[in-house]
C-alpha cells in the first residue's frame, strides 16, 4: 500500500517513513506542494500525509486539488497550526483526519492501521470475510487482523504478509533470503539479525508465549511454520 508522505522537516520526514515503512506501507517523500502533486500524479498513492506548511503550497490547497482529483483517498493532515480555524479549514479542504504536532508515534500508528483497514475495505469489500487458518490463529488479511478464541489481534501489513508467507509454505524451512523481502529494510539492508528483530516483533503478537514460539518456529538457517 503506497503512502506520499509530505513534510519540509527532512528529520520529521525520515522519522514519518521509517515509522511507515516498519508499518509494511511503501512510502514516496516529497519536501514541498508542486513535488508533492507531481508524487501523487506518477505514484498514485493510496493515502497521504500532508504536512500544512511548505514554502511553495499549503498542504490545504494540497489537499484540495488531491481531492479534485480523487473524492475518497484517505487525506491525513499533520500539523504544528492547531488552532480551530486552522482545523476547519483543514476539514474544509477535504482532510480525512487532523494531526496536530508534536504527535505521538502509537497514536499514528494506531491511524494509519485503521486507514489501511478502510482501504483495504474500499478495494474490495467482499475480501473481508476471505480468511485462512494459521495453526489456532485465523487470519484475515484484508482486515490486517487476526482471531484468537474471539480475542482480536491487530496486525500490519507486514505482519499480514510474512504470515501469508509462512502459510503458503507450511512445514517449510523459510531462510534468510526468502523472508528479507517481508522486513523491515534500514537503509536498504536486510540481513539476519533484521529478520530476527521482524519475526521477534510478530510473535509477541501471534504467540501465546513468546519466549516458546509454537507457531514460528526457529530451524536450521531460517525458521518454519507448520
Amino acid at each position: 500500500m503506497k503512502v506520499l508522505a509530505v513534510e519540509n522537516n527532512a528529520e520529521l520526514l525520515k522519522l514519518l517513513s521509517h515509522l511507515l515503512e516498519k508499518e509494511g506501507f511503501e512510502v514516496h517523500t516529497a519536501t514541498g506542494g508542486a513535488e508533492a502533486l507531481q508524487k501523487f500524479a506518477d505514484v498514485k498513492p493510496d493515502i497521504a500525509c500532508l504536512d500544512v506548511l511548505l514554502d511553495d503550497m499549503s498542504g490545504y490547497e494540497i489537499c484540495r486539488q488531491i481531492r479534485s482529483a480523487d473524492a475518497d483517498m484517505p487525506v491525513l493532515l499533520i500539523t504544528s497550526k492547531s488552532r480551530a480555524t486552522d482545523i476547519s479549514e483543514g476539514m474544509a479542504a477535504g482532510a480525512t483526519e487532523y494531526i496536530v504536532k508534536p504527535f505521538d508515534l502509537g497514536g499514528i500508528t494506531a491511524l494509519m492501521h485503521k486507514t489501511a483497514q478502510s482501504c483495504l475495505a474500499r478495494r474490495n469489500s467482499a475480501a473481508l470475510s476471505e480468511h485462512f487458518d494459521f495453526g489456532d490463529l485465523r487470519v484475515y488479511p484484508a482486515r490486517l487482523l487476526a482471531q484468537r478464541e474471539g480475542r482480536e489481534i491487530h496486525l500490519s501489513l507486514r505482519d499480514t504478509e510474512l504470515l501469508k508467507m509462512f502459510s503458503s509454505h507450511a512445514g517449510k524451512v523459510l531462510d534468510i533470503d526468502a523472508l528479507a523481502p517481508y522486513c523491515w529494510q534500514s537503509q536498504g539492508k536486510v540481513d539476519a539479525k533484521a529478520v530476527e528483530w521482524q519475526i521477534g516483533q510478530l510473535r509477541k503478537k501471534i504467540e501465546n508465549d513468546a519466549a516458546a514460539p509454537a507457531l514460528i518456529r526457529n530451524a536450521d538457517m531460517g525458521y518454519v511454520f507448520g
